[in-house]
């Protein structure tokens, strides 16, 4: 929640220092400055890429693999892409994934919130059930003396086994899935293009190079 937050704020300082007719290569060093300190590391990788004359859709896409994050695919995109085909109207793009993402981390809120008191419930009835196994077995162990043969042991683990699992159920119910990242190097995707060399001597084949791709193109 914290890093979708701090996304979505270095997102709107981004937007808003563009706003200024400054370029992205600009404004992309100007708001790593006040960055949040769960961002700043992958923005100072950046700009010290951008400064190494690193092309800027790359060092977004390096960007991206290091956040590691759904959310955050999303906003790189938007500028690899701008970054690539140089079109207007990136700072609406913006604004709508930051109001997108502010969005996201309020819901995540909600549900965190609502969830709470499920969750202490859940902690009461372990701590219940088994301070109530401690002291049965103090207070009172001739109940607890058929468990001591083997097939009471087994009747134990079978017991233990349905309070184990319905603990791991409740835990699972209590997880918010996030989505798949989608913009994902593809390494094994290598395509074949012609080299740029001059023209091959007539009667002879020009060799074929790989290069790298990404997903998605």
């Amino acid at each position: 929640m914290r890093r979708v937050e701090a996304l979505a704020s270095w997102t709107e300082s981004l937007r808003d220092t563009i706003a200024g007719a400054v370029g992205l290569e600009q404004a992309i060093p100007a708001s790593a400055r006040a960055a949040a300190p769960v961002l700043r590391p992958h923005l100072d990788a950046l700009v010290d890429r951008l400064r190494s004359r690193t092309p800027l859709p790359d060092a977004l896409q390096q960007l991206a693999d290091e956040i590691d994050d759904a959310s955050a695919d999303i906003i790189v995109a938007a500028l690899i892409l701008n970054a690539r085909l140089r079109g207007p109207g990136l700072r609406q793009v913006l604004g709508a994934l930051a109001k997108s993402a502010r969005e996201e981390v309020d819901m995540r809120q909600r549900v965190m919130a609502q969830r709470a008191s499920t969750r202490r419930s859940v902690q009461i009835v372990v701590a219940v059930s088994v301070a109530f196994v401690l002291g049965l077995s103090i207070f009172n162990r001739e109940f607890v003396e058929p468990y001591g043969t083997v097939v009471g042991q087994l009747v134990l683990a079978c017991v233990c086994g349905l309070f184990a699992l319905g603990f791991w159920w409740l835990r699972k119910l209590s997880t918010i899935e996030t989505p798949e990242r989608f913009l994902v190097r593809d390494e094994s995707s290598v395509r074949f293009v012609r080299p740029r060399t001059p023209a091959a001597v007539p009667g002879t084949q020009s060799p074929l190079q790989p290069e790298e791709g990404y997903a998605g193109e």
